[in-house]
């Protein structure tokens, strides 16, 4: 049984439109991003949104987010078999984890665009503490591994990815993405990163997706 929760095809009105897939975030459901749908609608983008259950981290079972990973990659590659065109992913939040490896994990995906998103590990144990995740960081880290943040450069070479960030945030630790990014760079990966100064995580991700949905066509112009 898949750990996908619900998934939603919702169509551009405009011809030859093209298909993006979009991933919520933890907690999230595709409703709530209604207002980033209409602005990708809007760009002329057919829109098919995911979004998954809490329990991938509420349950303390380091197994289910792997399993998630490969329910999400799945999903994604028969997708792009029923498409001519290149499929645009854009994730938010934990959809930026799958976004990442969906890139490294097959050859059929080239773009991504992830609205916040950190070391996985770090968000499990901040939101759920040590009563669900009594290992220790580096145990978990190992566990979660294959599909962490934390990416081999030469499964990223010929993709073109955009990070958006908050400056500062409590949920994860900013640092690491900086510096996971700038090794993307110094491998010569085209990696874009935004850092935005107002809010932290879960203010980005509101003023990303409910505030300023608009910003998106200015994120799809940099890594087309």
């Amino acid at each position: 049984m898949s750990l996908i929760r619900n998934i939603q095809y919702i169509p551009s009105k405009k011809k030859n439109a093209k298909p993006v897939i979009l991933l919520c975030g933890f907690g999230g459901a595709i409703w709530q991003t209604r207002r980033l749908i209409a602005a990708l609608n809007r760009l002329g983008y057919n829109v098919t949104a995911l979004d998954f259950p809490k329990r991938v981290l509420s349950e303390g079972d380091p197994t289910l987010l792997p399993t998630l990973v490969d329910d999400v990659v799945e999903f994604v590659e028969a997708e792009r078999k029923k498409s001519n065109q290149d499929i645009l992913l854009v994730g938010v939040s934990l959809g930026s984890l799958l976004s990442l490896n969906i890139l490294r994990r097959s050859d059929s995906f080239s773009k991504a665009i992830m609205l916040t998103g950190g070391n996985i590990v770090t968000v499990a144990q901040n939101i759920f503490g040590r009563k669900v995740w009594p290992q220790s960081h580096k145990e978990l880290s190992k566990m979660w591994e294959s599909v962490n943040i934390f990416t081999d450069p030469k499964k990223l070479k010929d993709k073109r990815i955009l990070f958006v960030l908050p400056l500062k945030d409590t949920l994860i630790d900013t640092s690491e993405v900086r510096a996971e990014v700038e090794r993307q760079r110094g491998a010569e990966n085209s990696v874009h990163l935004i850092e935005r100064r107002a809010f932290g995580h879960a203010g980005t991700i509101v003023e990303e997706t409910v505030l300023f949905p608009g910003r998106i066509a200015d994120y799809i112009s940099r890594i087309e």
